[in-house]
């Protein structure tokens, strides 16, 4: 066996067409072997120290490896000692010449006692900094915004063509709306100071390929060559975000009509709603709906009030309001900034909108009508709370329903 010059401290092992030729002590011992010969006489294809699974995968990358298709790197694979335990090793991968013909020299490290020995070395570290190459998780290490490491998996998670792509970025903010940059800025000074470690964050990018898509990151301070950077590990979270924003419209809207509901017309009533805010209140009651529902049944009932839900919704959007199902038949708006006599022709509007729609039932067809009530806090009400309106409004479409129904009534009638 010709002399070969191992200069590592990990265990070391040359294949060649798929076969261990060599390997030293600390290999050996590494697999639960007592010596070299003892492993090598023990094996007939370096396989045999591979969970089955990654078995294609260590195959494939020794021919490409030899065959000078990929360059050589560094892997994480699991691996299998003499007694079963089944443990992760990172391998890099040399090229040499052994004995006249190509051969693949492998230097490997049991991973986990990397984990123990990780916590006390710097990231500067080359294993360190080749492990994070190789995380499925997507990690970015800057500064200033300026990227000076990052992996496969965060140029993938980011839609990045390759990772230089990724790496020629000149300031990460370009992936981050306008409107938050400064949020962001401080953010990361704040984690420069250390008062953000162990924190995530939900964030919304803008992708390389120009889609907008929801991270939850982590920040960490680290010391990357010799000076303060920060670490970033990120998750894409975006069918997570979807879901809760479905979830929380489906909270806050009327399954039927698809306005908000009660509920949420208090909440943006809180966040918009002051006691000397000019604002309209308008209830509507669709009138005798018993007898629709009596006569042609609940599902055409039903068509009924989702086709006057339409046409409020549609209506008074156009004076910058609000709309909500109040309940059963009946219906809210409110609408700031506008006069009562604004207020009672857009109530008019809807109501002949509202006579106008055909139903058509199998039998024959018919129009439905809409009652209204108007009030306000100007001259005509002085209600001192936002109840106070709603009350005003009720006693205006009772008067409404007592004038015989398909009418607009407010302070001033």
């Amino acid at each position: 066996m010709s002399d070969i010059n191992i200069d590592s401290t990990y265990g070391v092992v040359i294949i060649q067409d798929l076969k261990a030729i060599y390997v030293d002590e600390n290999y050996a011992k590494l697999y639960g072997y007592d010596s070299p010969d003892d492993l090598l006489n023990s094996i007939d294809s370096f396989l045999e120290l591979i969970a089955p699974e990654f078995h294609e995968l260590a195959t494939q990358n020794y021919i490409d490896t030899i065959a000078g298709k990929v360059t050589p790197r560094g892997h994480t694979f699991n691996n299998i000692d003499r007694h079963g335990r089944e443990f992760t090793v990172f391998s890099i991968d040399h090229v040499i010449e052994y004995e006249g013909e190509l051969a693949l020299q492998v230097t490997v490290m049991d991973l986990s006692t990397v984990v123990e020995a990780n916590k006390k070395i710097r990231e500067k570290d080359l294993m360190f900094k080749r492990l994070i190459m190789n995380s499925g998780q997507g990690i970015m290490v800057h500064r200033n915004f300026k990227p000076l490491m990052l992996n496969q998996a965060w140029a993938n998670e980011m839609r990045a063509e390759s990772l230089e792509q990724a790496m020629s970025t000149d300031s990460i903010l370009q992936f981050i709306p306008i409107e938050k940059h400064q949020e962001v800025k401080e953010h990361y000074y704040k984690t420069l100071k250390g008062g953000s470690a162990n924190k995530s964050t939900i964030v919304e990018n803008i992708c390389f390929d120009g889609s907008k898509r929801f991270f939850n990151i982590y920040d960490n301070l680290i010391e990357w060559e010799g000076e303060p950077a920060v670490q970033v590990v990120l998750e894409d979270v975006t069918d997570k975000v979807e879901y809760e924003r479905v979830l929380a419209y489906r909270a806050s809207h009327d399954q039927l009509t698809d306005l908000l509901n009660r509920s949420a017309i208090y909440d943006w009533l809180d966040k918009h709603f002051k006691i000397n805010t000019n604002i309209i209140c308008v209830l509507m009651d669709i009138d005798d709906f018993k007898k629709v529902n009596d006569t042609y049944g609940h599902q055409m009932g039903d068509q009924v009030i989702k086709a006057l839900a339409s046409l409020i919704k549609e209506i008074v959007q156009q004076f910058n309001g609000v709309v909500g199902r109040w309940g059963g038949e009946e219906f809210i708006a409110f609408v700031p900034n506008i006069s009562s006599q604004q207020a009672v022709e857009m109530s008019e509007s809807i109501r002949i909108a509202f006579k106008q729609v055909q139903f058509r039932p199998e039998i024959n067809p018919f129009t439905a009508s809409v009652s209204i009530g108007i009030s306000s806090n100007s001259a005509c009400d002085t209600p001192i709370s936002i109840n106070d309106l709603i009350k005003s409004a009720d006693k205006y479409l009772y008067l409404a329903k007592a004038n015989g129904k398909n009418c607009v009534v407010n302070c001033k009638d």
